[in-house]
């Protein structure tokens, strides 16, 4: 079986050969049996991921995504910029793994793509794709007496943003292809935002010194909207009414729903102007001769209203949020 698994600091994305998506928060939390689990929840796998993980490190018990965001005992999202050394890490690939695997044959051998950001790929890819080769566990979900083995035959670690640039420029490749023109794929995340760049010749040419990671994601209005509400209310707030305030624009506290939308948007408009700078201060040499602007990622789909105009030709990817995901996918089918 393929799968496109992309790993973000925000959210897991993935999909499969089969064309079935999972998507959940990267959140993960010790995790405890849960004795009336069964009384007030629903059956939703995914809405309820407690796993336990046999591995050589021994066994470990989690919360994984929406469960760990609302009964965890850390609610935050858990990778920082090192991800792929992570425990946490693991937890979330071998959670989305099981989840994607879960109609296959017991022995159906893993052809795995996945991603590093930029900034890290080039001193770190040969050792996450040699940890992962080596990588074998034994996951199971014991409210839904589920289990799994993990591990793969296949494992690629590409750039993140070269995923979704993959699937983008092979949805319609023609349309893009204007010899000696530049194209730009600008995928922004929950911590970090990739943009990588492609010079058009007979194919597109992947041009590594143009392209970068920039340590600003979506996470920064997160932090930003943690101290809007604290002003506003005189209280704190944790990491899902976070979540609620950037997904409902409001949230309710005390008999009325606060309103959020005035800042929000000065907040996105704000974080776009940022990452529109800096990148272009990496691309103004060759930005007269870029012919299209992707925008990819959870956060581009935010962001894409104040970037529309940083270009004659900006595209908001379709599906961005999987993009990556897609993208890689689209890889593994390539290197069967």
């Amino acid at each position: 079986m393929n799968i496109g698994l992309d790993l973000g600091f925000g959210y897991v994305k993935g999909v499969n050969s089969q064309n079935k998506r999972i998507l959940f928060p990267s959140i993960v939390s010790i995790g405890f049996d849960r004795p009336l689990a069964g009384i007030f929840n629903t059956n939703d796998i995914i809405e309820n991921l407690h796993v336990r993980i046999v591995d050589k490190t021994g066994e470990n018990s989690y919360y994984v995504g929406n469960l760990a965001r609302r009964e965890g005992f850390s609610d935050s999202f858990t990778l920082d910029i090192d991800k792929y050394t992570q425990p946490e890490a693991k937890a979330l690939l071998s959670t989305a793994v099981m989840l994607l695997t879960l109609d296959s044959e017991p022995e159906e051998p893993i052809n795995l793509v996945t991603g590093l950001p930029l900034k890290q790929f080039q001193a770190h890819k040969k050792a996450f794709e040699e940890e992962l080769k080596n990588y074998k566990a034994l996951i199971s979900l014991p409210e839904h007496k589920l289990m799994k083995t993990i591990e793969f035959e296949k494992v690629t670690v590409f750039p993140q943003a070269a995923g979704a640039a993959y699937y983008a420029l092979l949805e319609d490749l023609d349309r893009y292809l204007y010899t000696d023109s530049y194209i730009v794929l600008i995928d922004i995340g929950f911590k970090t935002t990739d943009y990588i760049v492609f010079l058009i010749e007979d194919r597109p040419h992947f041009l590594p010194d143009l392209s970068g990671t920039i340590d600003t994601g979506i996470s920064k209005i997160f932090t930003a909207v943690e101290q809007i509400y604290l002003a506003k209310t005189g209280a704190t707030i944790d990491t899902a009414g976070l979540m609620t305030i950037l997904k409902k624009e409001s949230i309710y506290f005390k008999g009325k729903y606060v309103d959020f939308t005035e800042e929000l948007t000065a907040l996105k408009k704000e974080l776009a102007r940022l990452i529109e700078k800096r990148i272009y201060a990496t691309l103004k040499e060759v930005f007269d001769r870029v012919s299209t602007v992707f925008i990819a990622g959870g956060g581009g789909s935010d962001l894409y209203p104040y970037l529309k105009n940083i270009h004659a030709d900006v595209v908001l990817v379709k599906d961005a949020q999987f993009a990556n995901a897609l993208g890689f996918l689209k890889v593994a089918e390539m290197n069967r």
